[in-house]
């Protein structure tokens, strides 16, 4: 299996590198500092350790692939904006009926309390179009 060995390979893994390094130095010299009953720093530290460790594996399987296979061509461009365009409309549409659920049922709906129930939907719904425009005018 050949990688590829460019500037933005490497950048990419660097980025992903110095973050590992940069959630190790967190986790063993900030606790001593501010007291290891704090917990921020434990919880910073992983989460650059993870997020350093997500960058370094999408880094290696992109640097197996060639650089014509990552340019999409102009119909799956179409997919894509013809999807997200839908997808927005299912989500306005979402928001609205959740309004009108609230107002007609005097229900006391937070909107902090329903948007990730409404973003998990506009999530899905892209997906699915994506999905099915694709079986529908791809191949």
């Amino acid at each position: 299996m050949k990688k590829r060995k460019d500037k933005d390979i490497l950048r990419f893994l660097g980025m992903g590198l110095g973050l590992v390094l940069l959630g190790i130095i967190i986790l063993w010299i900030v606790p001593d500092v501010v007291g290891r009953t704090w917990t921020f720093p434990y919880v910073i530290g992983g989460l650059f350790i993870l997020g350093g460790t997500m960058l370094i594996i999408m880094g290696l399987c992109t640097a197996t692939k060639t650089r014509e296979d990552l340019t999409q061509d102009e119909r799956s461009v179409r997919i894509n904006e013809k999807a997200g365009y839908h997808a927005f409309w299912i989500l306005i549409g979402t928001m609205a009926i959740v309004q009108l659920i609230a107002m007609f049922w005097r229900l006391n709906l937070n909107y902090k309390s329903v948007s990730p129930d409404i973003f998990i939907v506009g999530m899905f719904s892209f997906v699915i179009l994506r999905w099915y425009y694709n079986r529908r005018y791809g191949g």
